[in-house]
């Protein structure tokens, strides 16, 4: 029964966060969000959810009041973000604030799932990501055909996904799990040293990886003229191919840890590499269709090795959300520097700038082999 309500929890949060968060960045870019401002609101999901789940873990709140009290806090902020949608300020605090909300809460959805998972990490955490997967798929095509109307329908998708997030957190609240992490380890203790090349391969790796981000809308809005539809349909695949490979990617870590660590890195490079060189959205989504090898790998291996390795669990959580959040904000902000200093945001170097980023990709994986 537990497990039930949890697998539903994972599923409805997932569908009410992917009902705007693929359309977050195209809407920006839509509406002329300056460069500076996009890498905010394009690196906000990684970087400001991950220091609000940092700042989460220095206390010892059981799990399902972190969810509930940020879970609340989001969908204000996302309610305010609707309102003001506009105003490209208020875009870009109100999203930053929900993704900040929803890191601290995230963080304690960690906490359930490690539980939970204990005796049989890759497989039940690829149970976790199947059910929250499943529940982005319906929600990203609901908001691609709302979005056909133009980016102000971006209001309605917005209003929606706050009482929905709200009203999931009220669901799962009255399980009271408890959470036993046994005798914490001072703060002065400081970073796991088992971890240290895991850390710093993953701020380098996620400079890389987040340096794309502000140049994907661009791309979408620019180079392909994508609409909100079209957007739509890449996220759709993509979610789709993340269900196809998710027990497959289970699998394969519990097989071969170190390869999948390699593998779900390296293969990102694909993305930023296909819209380099695409000429239309179909190349988008023929190359889309493999994404879930190297994606479902990620929403497993990574979080697996962390706990498998790490002396203080919860710490280990911690840091590993705050140094990918400093590498998020970092790589972002680099790529949108270029861009303001360019002041031009013309096909040819949005192109350059992505072929750019998948060679970097590539380069970036390499640490993670020899783990």
């Amino acid at each position: 029964m537990v497990l039930r309500r949890l697998y539903a929890y994972s599923a409805l949060q997932n569908f009410a966060v992917s009902l705007y968060s693929p359309f977050v960045g195209f809407v920006a870019a839509s509406l002329g969000v300056p460069p500076l401002l996009l890498g905010v609101v394009t690196s906000a999901g990684t970087a400001f959810n991950n220091i609000a789940a940092f700042l989460a873990s220095l206390k010892r709140a059981e799990p399902l009041r972190l969810i509930l009290a940020f879970n609340l806090l989001a969908s204000a902020a996302l309610a305010i973000m609707a309102t003001l949608l506009e105003y490209h300020v208020v875009y870009t605090a109100a999203y930053a604030l929900a993704t900040a909300a929803l890191g601290a809460s995230g963080y304690g959805w960690s906490l359930v799932t490690e539980k939970f998972s204990r005796g049989a990490r890759g497989i039940r955490l690829a149970e976790f990501s199947f059910y929250a997967t499943a529940g982005g798929l319906v929600a990203t095509l609901i908001s691609g055909l709302v979005l056909r109307g133009g980016p102000l329908e971006m209001k309605l998708v917005l209003y929606a996904a706050a009482a929905l997030i709200a009203a999931n957190a009220a669901q799962i609240y009255g399980l009271k799990v408890k959470y036993d992490e046994g005798p914490r380890r001072p703060l002065r203790a400081g970073l796991d040293k088992r971890l240290l090349k895991f850390y710093v391969a993953s701020f380098f790796f996620m400079v890389t990886w987040s340096f794309a981000w502000p140049l994907f809308p661009l791309a979408q809005v620019y180079v392909l003229r994508m609409t909100g539809l079209q957007v739509a349909i890449v996220q759709i695949i993509t979610v789709a191919s993340n269900l196809a490979f998710q027990r497959f990617a289970g699998r394969l870590f519990e097989r071969h840890r170190r390869l999948s660590l390699v593998l779900g890195r390296a293969t990102f490079a694909l993305w930023p590499f296909i819209y380099g060189v695409a000429t239309n959205v179909y190349q988008i989504y023929a190359v889309y269709l493999f994404y879930g090898f190297g994606g479902s790998i990620s929403n497993i291996a990574y979080f697996a090795y962390l706990v498998d390795n790490a002396e203080d669990r919860r710490r280990a959580i911690g840091y590993y959300n705050l140094i990918n959040a400093a590498a998020a904000i970092t790589g972002s902000e680099a790529a949108s520097a270029v861009l303001a200093i360019a002041g031009d945001q013309n096909e040819e170097l949005i192109r350059h700038m992505l072929l750019g980023a998948a060679a970097a990709r590539i380069a970036a994986s390499i640490p993670f082999a020899f783990l």
